[in-house]
């Protein structure tokens, strides 16, 4: 059995300036950790075992999820709040996960709230002056109605740095993070994680070269700092079939789709994957492959971000809910039960294999052949290491354990290495 908790959190604004003691905001990180500490006092009341805590995360989820490994509140250790955690569609390496420049959200949040400043030196950006009491007299509805400036594939809401003493979670990770070595990691991704970056026109039609230019050029600028066209020509290069003299819209399409997936998604988790192994840590990693017949995404794109989330939470078991009306299949119903099985033994144990767990209890046991509902067992799943890379790939043919030759460093900070 799994006892199952929720987490409920505030925003991420900065309330005071660069320059002052500390900064204010990360509150949300704050709540979670919060959280965290009632779970390991109270769950053993509701039946779970405040050793065993496994935090999930899907998404800007996962990006916190792992930002609560790093941080010095959060440490892994067995007398810590953490033990597990499954990263889904994300994590803290990710371009989006952090907010580059909370003053200058600090400032469009004062001015559009009347929170008036202290101007700074020569009049330049403010640098004094706490907008925390200003906005506590202020209706949620207002600063629920706060309009930020945009700024494509990168959020207008998040963590800051530093966290703590941090100001850089892949340094964190690589040097220090005792939270991060001492915890057990899991983590997935689908295929096509960049989906709904894309309009319904660019997906149905494809893309032109002058547009597949301009969306890499403006994500690039967004994401990076430095060698902007360096990286540009890298990419473009990467992702380009040079076999093909005359590129089709939807093929464009598709490597394009490819390239900004592995930029902001993929490349990241596989970064914090070998950050992790290459300590010794545990660390297990899974492509999500699969498709339902009736999923509502195209077939040739592949699975599409979010689309494991019925499948980590048992939907097709149950034959969905209000909000997944689908239809699924026995094979859908087989794919769910290794899943299951595998995510609830890694959460129990550390282990995704673990001999001897009792499998998922099912509502409709009688869903597919003795063959279907046999077959993930035989499948060993091994420790993602640095040397070999290997990922669990469950996909229309399965399951099978694979080789990565997938690429980090289009994700890191400085660029390309």
């Amino acid at each position: 059995m799994l006892t199952l908790c929720a987490t409920q959190f505030a925003g991420f604004l900065k309330t005071r300036a660069s320059l002052s003691p500390g900064s204010g905001g990360n509150l949300g990180l704050m709540d979670i950790i919060l959280a965290l500490h009632w779970v390991r006092d109270n769950i053993a009341s509701f039946g779970g075992d405040s050793k065993r805590i496994t935090v999930v995360g899907h998404d800007t989820g996962a990006a916190l999820a792992n930002l609560v490994l790093i941080s010095k509140s959060g440490k892994g250790t067995v007398d810590g709040l953490v033990q597990r955690a499954v990263l889904l569609s994300g994590s803290a390496l990710s371009p989006w996960a952090l907010i580059p420049d909370p003053d200058t959200v600090r400032l469009e949040v004062s001015q559009q709230m009347a929170c008036h400043l202290v101007p700074g030196h020569n009049n330049r950006k403010p640098t004094t002056d706490d907008i925390t009491d200003c906005l506590r007299d202020k209706p949620i509805e207002a600063l629920m109605g706060v309009r930020l400036t945009n700024v494509r594939f990168m959020p207008s809401w998040g963590p800051f740095l530093p966290l703590e003493d941090s100001l850089d979670p892949e340094f964190a990770m690589e040097h220090s993070g005792e939270g991060f070595i001492t915890s057990e990691l899991m983590l997935g991704m689908t295929t096509t994680e960049s989906y709904n970056d894309f309009s319904a026109s660019d997906i149905q039609y494809g893309l032109e070269e002058d547009q597949r230019n301009r969306l890499l050029r403006t994500y690039i600028r967004n994401a990076f700092t430095f060698h902007l066209n360096e990286i540009f020509s890298a990419v473009r290069n990467e992702y380009t079939d040079w076999d093909k003299p005359i590129q089709h819209p939807i093929n464009i399409r598709d490597s394009t789709m490819e390239a900004l997936s592995d930029g902001h998604t993929v490349a990241p988790s596989i970064k914090v994957a070998y950050l992790h192994a290459r300590r010794g840590a545990k660390t297990y990693m899974f492509h999500f492959g699969y498709q339902s017949k009736e999923s509502e995404y195209p077939q040739r794109l592949g699975s599409v971000r979010g689309e494991e989330l019925p499948y980590i939470f048992g939907l097709p078991l149950v034959q969905g809910l209000p909000a997944f009306p689908q239809n699924y299949s026995r094979q859908d119903m087989g794919v769910n039960e290794a899943v299951l099985n595998f995510v609830t033994n890694f959460c129990k144990t550390g282990d995704p294999n673990e001999a001897g767990q009792q499998q998922i209890p099912l509502l409709h046991p009688d869903y597919g052949t003795a063959k279907e509902r046999t077959r993930f067992r035989l499948i060993t799943w091994e420790t993602y290491e640095t040397t070999t890379q290997q990922y669990l790939s469950i996909c229309k043919c399965f399951l099978s354990l694979c080789l990565s030759a997938m690429l980090f460093n289009f994700s890191t900070e400085k660029g390309p290495l």
